[in-house]
């Protein structure tokens, strides 16, 4: 069945929080620590054509090792979502905590290194609008989590690289590619195997959310590129994460629907989601520095991987073989569609 159960599975909670701990300290912390220094630098930008020469062997090792951790951070704060409203609390709940966390981070990194947080009017209302996006398909994503195992829900969002690539070859920015049409037909028979559509009836509202989700995120991908100009994207990061907490909260006094946990182990995964992932934004910046959006994009296909073993761990949320190959199709298309982008 695809609908999930997300009731707390027989692991210790002590186990949990000296794990989640672990993996912080040893993982997160001294990346950031180390890399903090060069934060002032904006994120490399590549473009086709071009090479890249700043990169010395030793930097793309350690910028890749980090891009995987980014990965694996954000697929633990979509799986400790899950752990928070396994306790009591929901998804607007999550979103208003670990936006508001994130914006604050960025907000106060940004005037250490000097660099400004103001846009001018056009794109500070282009920003503004993107942040909207930004929320909508935030709380898609997390609210179909209620419905749909974590790992379902992010390979089925992970599918929006496909939907980039479609709107690149429509825009005529990217040349039409067999490589990269058959991964879509990989993608798309991946996904009905990992959604189990001929063996059991797919949460549709789950699926739609998700589905939507992605196409949301689409758009926001594309539009965000006009909006950032030649400019640094971090005060436009900004300005979409301070909408974006802007709208969670005002949902919130309108719905008047904020769920704190109520146990132990909902607590662990309310505090660690919006950890896991300002952590994972604040490093996504460091690795695009590093090696590059499309390096990093090739990487972070870690993500769906690491989900299926923390709802595993965490939420012990089983898939069957054949689910578990349909999330290997679609990683595999995933790869294919930007190791033929990073070739170019």
């Amino acid at each position: 069945m695809l609908g999930v159960d997300i009731s707390p599975p027989q692991i210790p909670l002590t186990t949990i929080v000296l794990g989640l701990g672990a993996i912080t300290r040893r993982a997160f912390l001294p990346a950031i620590i180390t890399e903090i220094k060069n934060f002032e630098r904006p994120p490399h930008r590549l473009k086709c054509g071009t090479r890249q020469t700043s990169i010395t062997p030793q930097t793309n090792l350690r910028g890749i090792a980090l891009a995987a951790l980014v990965g694996i951070a954000f697929a633990a704060n979509t799986t400790l979502a899950g752990v928070a409203y396994a306790g009591g609390s929901n998804a607007l709940s999550v979103l208003v905590v670990r936006a508001a966390l994130a914006c604050g981070v960025l907000f106060v990194l940004l005037g250490r290194h000097a660099i400004p947080r103001r846009l001018p009017a056009r794109r500070r209302y282009a920003a503004i609008g993107l942040g909207l996006l930004f929320a909508s398909y935030s709380y898609g994503v997390m609210a179909s989590i209620q419905r749909l195992p974590v790992a379902l829900v992010v390979i089925t969002f992970y599918t929006y690289p496909m939907m980039v690539a479609i709107v690149a070859w429509c825009r005529g920015r990217e040349p039409f590619r067999t490589r990269t049409a058959a991964a879509l037909g990989v993608a798309f028979v991946g996904l009905g195997l990992a959604l189990n559509i001929v063996g059991a009836k797919p949460d549709l509202i789950g699926v739609g959310l998700t589905v939507v989700s992605a196409m949301i995120l689409t758009l926001v991908l594309t539009l965000n590129e006009a909006v950032r100009g030649a400019g640094d994207s971090r005060p436009v990061t900004l300005h979409m994460l301070a909408t974006a907490t802007s709208a969670f909260f005002v949902a919130l006094l309108l719905s008047g629907n904020f769920a704190l946990p109520h146990t132990p182990y909902g607590w662990v995964g309310f505090i660690g989601a919006p950890l896991f992932y300002t952590g994972a934004i604040i490093s996504l910046f460091i690795v695009l520095a590093r090696i590059g959006p499309v390096r990093t994009s090739l990487v972070m296909n870690v993500e769906p991987v690491s989900s299926v073993l923390f709802g595993y761990l965490l939420l012990d949320q089983r898939l069957q073989p054949s689910q578990l190959a349909g999330v290997g199709l679609v990683v595999l298309a995933i790869v294919l569609v930007e190791g033929a982008r990073l070739r170019e």
